[in-house]
């Protein structure tokens, strides 16, 4: 079989490609096996107890899209490929976990029985590829707790794993599968890294990919599928502004520290070279009429 025929498709991806293709590629007992048996240091093999997570336990997906499954009474629940460290992971993850236990409880009246009912161990980990080093390989809920020192009645911790393609990345050389996974993102991410637009991209990596044997069986059975699969709701037009409405906050946070320090007017002109109007400045540092009356006149 020929080259599967990326070249020509319509521009469609959105910027979270990478995780509907890592659900469907790990959506495979054999490979999901590998992946946990990597990640945990265990051997489980062909016919280990495994029971997926789908699209189609909606009680579950209305909050989590990420990949979850019960392997031998033990839950995986995984974020992938994240190019930031967001230190909310373990929040983020709180009401999946609660979701994918109570998907997993079929009859919720036992849990009104004086008998106790048990769950399959939770363990949540979170795929990292961003460009700067990890420095974190554990983000727990209780470094958000507001009050430190104390005790607590809730933990929730994720592991963080660096996957960023390296022939020296043992994660990697433990799970073939993950290893060809990395390698396809880095080929890609280098493509879009030279400025080609991202499904010449991705079509360039995959095709690169299948003549190099690299996950060559998937992708090319599965290669009109895997077009499908880049499409997804959030745009790239949607994480923009998201960065911008984040890099706006900050901007916030900065101006009203200087506000504070050294005067509003400072605080209101940097603002304003931020990119926010007049009246988005006077509403976010709550000036005083007074204070809008002075800042108008420095501006006029």
């Amino acid at each position: 079989m020929g080259k599967p025929g990326f070249e020509n498709i319509e521009q469609k991806s959105g910027a979270k490609y990478k995780d509907t293709f890592f659900r469907t590629f790990f959506h495979d007992e054999e490979r999901v096996l590998e992946l946990y048996n990597a990640l945990e240091g265990t051997d489980y093999g062909k016919g280990t107890p495994l029971q997926f997570f789908t699209q189609g336990d909606k009680s579950l997906m209305r909050r989590n899209n990420d990949l979850a499954v019960v392997i031998d009474n033990q839950i995986l629940s995984l974020k992938d490929h994240q190019g930031t460290i967001n230190p909310n992971m373990p929040l983020r993850f709180l009401p999946n976990a609660t979701d994918i236990l109570y998907t997993w409880l079929q009859d919720k009246k036992n849990l009104y029985k004086n008998k106790l009912v048990t769950i399959p161990t939770p363990k949540f980990y979170v795929l990292y590829n961003g460009k700067e080093k990890l420095t974190q390989n554990v983000l727990k809920l209780s470094d958000a707790f507001r009050s430190a020192g104390h005790s607590f009645s809730l933990e929730l911790e994720v592991k963080v794993i660096d996957i960023n393609y390296s022939k020296d990345n043992i994660i990697l050389q433990k799970s073939p599968s993950l290893g060809g996974y990395s390698y396809l993102i880095a080929q890609i991410r280098n493509r879009l890294n030279n400025e080609t637009p991202r499904d010449k991209a991705i079509a360039q990596a995959v095709t690169h990919c299948i003549e190099n044997g690299i996950i060559s069986d998937f992708l090319r059975t599965n290669y009109k599928e895997v077009i499908d699969m880049f499409d997804w709701d959030i745009t790239y037009e949607d994480e923009l502004k998201i960065r911008i409405e984040e890099a706006v906050e900050e901007a916030v946070e900065e101006a009203a520290g200087k506000a504070h320090e050294k005067g509003f007017l400072q605080a209101a002109i940097s603002l304003i070279k931020s990119g926010m109007n007049l009246k988005e400045v006077t509403s976010k540092l709550n000036l005083t009429d007074s204070q809008i009356g002075y800042l108008e006149e420095q501006l006029a």
